[in-house]
């Protein structure tokens, strides 16, 4: 089976004391969308945080029906929505009319949320998430399949339109039991791997797999969607201005962590580190990214994968990410067929 590629995560950020506004992020977020679309991209992923200082993207339906009205062919995902903030049903109507306006090309990726500051905000327990996750999965698959359903809170519910098209809903995770999990209750798994080797994610696969055949379903049905770190260029620089914007990448998480950007304790980057940018991109000359690209073709060219790649950083203007978007469909693509 060919391995295909996406295009993502956009994540709608903008590092506070730019003097971009969310709405030019969002009109290059479109763009890009457009020109990924026409380029060959066979999908394109947004991904959900919520109350950050930088404005994490928080609403995937709305910015992926944008995203429908202008392109034609390309799946759209999510990559992923944080399923305990969700309500079920209203959650299930929203990516009806998405996958409606699309033509059917919604691809649902759910996440169990970790950041304490979101739990806090929607005043959900951690301790709640597995069970709020796995009813978010069983609300959706009733609503669309069932003319009417109950289950749970729900009682002799429809939900309508239906979707266009069977949606599969993909499930992340990142620890040995929420791999299995997803495994279980998944019709496909997700996973960031930022810059890393295909040994990690094949590991979670093997475990991911495992879930699967314990839920009596073979793994050769189930998608399989990493998350990839890129950047390419003709001379193989990053240019200080792209590192700087991965850097806020993965700056944001190691600040969330700390924890900071919760209250009485405002959004605080580490420094920036150079080496650190460097770990977490595979970049460089188109023939350096596609042989580093190609290990992860070779790995997985007998399962369904799409390999999506991060082309747009936060809060990068739109000139370089289009410039690196057709260098990698006109140079690195072709030679990973």
């Amino acid at each position: 089976m060919p391995v295909s590629f996406g295009l993502g995560l956009f994540t709608g950020q903008v590092p506070p004391g730019s003097a971009r506004t969310f709405a030019e992020e969002y009109r290059d977020m479109l763009e890009l969308a457009r020109l990924g679309d026409a380029a060959g991209f066979a999908s394109l992923w947004v991904s959900e945080h919520h109350g950050a200082a930088d404005g994490y993207l928080p609403s995937l339906n709305v910015m992926l029906a944008a995203m429908a009205a202008v392109t034609e062919r390309a799946e759209l995902g999510m990559g992923v929505a944080l399923a305990p903030f969700n309500h079920p049903l209203r959650f299930a109507e929203d990516c009806a009319v998405v996958d409606q306006l699309s033509g059917g090309r919604l691809l649902v990726g759910l996440g169990l949320g970790w950041r304490e500051e979101e739990f806090r905000a929607f005043g959900v327990r951690p301790s709640e998430r597995v069970a709020r996750t796995a009813e978010l999965v069983e609300v959706c698959r009733r609503a669309w399949t069932q003319e009417r359903f109950s289950y749970g809170p729900f009682t002799d519910v429809a939900v309508t339109p239906k979707p266009a098209h069977p949606v599969p809903i993909l499930i992340g995770g990142t620890v040995e039991a929420s791999v299995r999990r997803a495994g279980r209750l998944g019709d496909g798994f997700l996973s960031s791997q930022w810059a890393a080797p295909p040994a990690d994610f094949l590991q979670r696969v093997a475990v991911f797999e495992a879930g699967v055949r314990a839920s009596g379903r073979d793994p050769a049905d189930m998608l399989l969607v990493a998350f990839l770190n890129v950047w390419v260029t003709l001379d193989g620089r990053v240019p200080d201005e792209v590192a700087a914007r991965i850097w806020h990448q993965a700056g944001a998480y190691a600040a969330w962590a700390v924890p900071s950007d919760v209250p009485g304790r405002p959004f605080a980057m580490p420094a920036f580190d150079r080496a650190e940018v460097a770990a977490r991109v595979i970049a460089g000359t188109p023939d350096a990214v596609a042989a580093r690209l190609g290990a992860w073709v070779d790995e997985l060219r007998d399962r369904r994968v799409v390999l999506a790649v991060r082309l747009h950083y936060p809060g990068l203007p739109l000139a370089p990410a289009a410039a690196a978007l057709e260098l990698f469909a006109s140079r690195v693509a072709p030679q990973l067929a």
